[in-house]
């Protein structure tokens, strides 16, 4: 035996031996990993494999998420595959987990496709098929009377399943053309995200271990950047056959990492990004005042340093632990509008500091300004100015946000 295969054998026992499985390799520390080497799994976590988990570090703007057939047929126990995909979804909690990934990719302004799987009736002619595609063209799975034919598709299998019907036809969502048999080879899916300017994919959706994989495989040949959102994935159950094991185990060895929907949700928000008007290094927001205060009494209170919360890239102080717990209940209601720089300048698209003595709270919403002349300006025409700074301000989020 030379060296060469002398170094592959101990490499390979190295990798099969006890130690090695209870040391599991990380290049880095994820949120979301434990260091015990786990991952997380349907419901809860599983030894990891002893191999390398890049991981993934979302970067606002170049990120998207992709949702895989969001379809009836798939997802709903009247669709014609509840029958062996059912038990799946409901253990994964995949409806529901789908549902938290658009929410979260909506809330943080990110991209996001849908790659749909529609058949029509020229389909139905090919000369061969694999095993579930036969199947699927059996049950008419997905069906649509034709390309150009939108009559009937409303409540069909073919259509998105109700919930997500927000999310997807909010007119930014991006729905890319059919993919045929499992992957996006087959679609413009790589065109549209390469023209979106997108570099990263969160994946979700159905079937794992059919559309899903073969997607994220095809995505990932094209050079992009790939996470898995294991738990918003399911797959068919058959006596001896579990999809969703399969795919679970070719996600962690193939993707750059796999993640659990709370971790999604957490990573997709912590890449929008911050716009917070903050003093300086300390990044105290509202110059130290308790915010919850500023609803409370016509007199604000200056908070204490020792009764502190994080909230969208800044620090509130808080003058009782009681003001902290109400603050974090609702934070969105209590943090200042505009990320507390001046309501005025956001209304003509500029970004301007704050004197907190202009402090108002009008229709359950903390508002403030630069000084008192801008103050009265912005009250002149309180409604039009709200609406104009409501106009603005995503795009100045855009532009400034860090």
């Amino acid at each position: 035996m030379n060296r060469n295969r002398l170094t592959i054998s101990a490499l390979t026992a190295c990798a099969l031996s006890p130690v090695a499985a209870a040391q599991p390799m990380h290049h880095d520390d994820h949120a979301g990993h434990d260091h015990a080497g786990h991952i997380h799994y349907i419901d809860g976590p599983r030894d990891d494999a002893p191999i390398p988990r890049p991981g993934v570090e979302l970067s606002r703007g170049n990120f998207a998420l992709l949702v895989i057939d969001p379809q009836v047929d798939f997802l709903s126990p009247s669709g014609v595959t509840w029958g062996v995909v059912g038990e799946s979804v409901t253990e994964n909690n995949t409806v529901e987990n789908i549902e938290q990934l658009f929410k979260a990719a909506k809330g943080a302004d990110a991209r996001v496709f849908v790659s749909p799987h529609y058949y029509y009736p020229h389909d139905h002619t090919w000369k061969f098929e694999g095993a579930l595609e036969t199947l699927m063209h059996d049950i008419d799975m997905f069906h649509r009377d034709g390309p150009l034919e939108t009559e009937g598709i409303e409540g069909s299998g073919a259509d998105w399943l109700a919930r997500y019907k927000p999310y997807i036809n909010d007119g930014k969502t991006i729905v890319v053309s059919p993919h045929k048999v499992y992957g996006s080879d087959s679609n413009d899916l790589a065109l549209q995200l390469r023209k979106a300017g997108i570099d990263q994919v969160v994946i979700a959706g159905m079937s794992a271990n059919l559309c899903v994989e073969s997607h994220m495989r095809n995505l990932i040949e094209e050079g992009f950047e790939v996470a898995i959102v294991s738990d918003a994935t399911a797959a068919a159950k058959l006596p001896g056959y579990d999809g969703f094991e399969a795919a679970f185990v070719n996600y962690r060895m193939i993707a750059s990492d796999v993640w659990s929907t709370d971790e999604a949700v957490e990573k997709i928000a912590a890449a929008r990004g911050n716009l917070v008007n903050v003093s300086g290094a300390s990044g105290v927001g509202l110059a130290g005042f308790d915010p919850v205060s500023f609803f409370q009494s016509e007199s604000p209170l200056n908070g204490s340093p020792m009764i502190r919360a994080e909230h969208a890239g800044a620090t509130y102080l808080f003058a009782s632990e009681e003001s902290k717990a109400t603050f974090l209940a609702d934070p969105d209601r209590y943090a200042p509008q505009y990320g507390g720089f001046c309501s005025y300048g956001v209304s003509i698209n500029i970004l301007l500091p704050v004197d907190i003595t202009t402090a108002q709270v009008r229709n359950d919403k903390l508002y403030l300004n630069v000084n008192s002349d801008i103050l009265r300006k912005f009250n002149a025409d309180f409604e039009g100015s709200v609406s104009r700074a409501n106009t603005n301000w995503p795009g100045l989020f855009n532009e400034h946000a860090e």
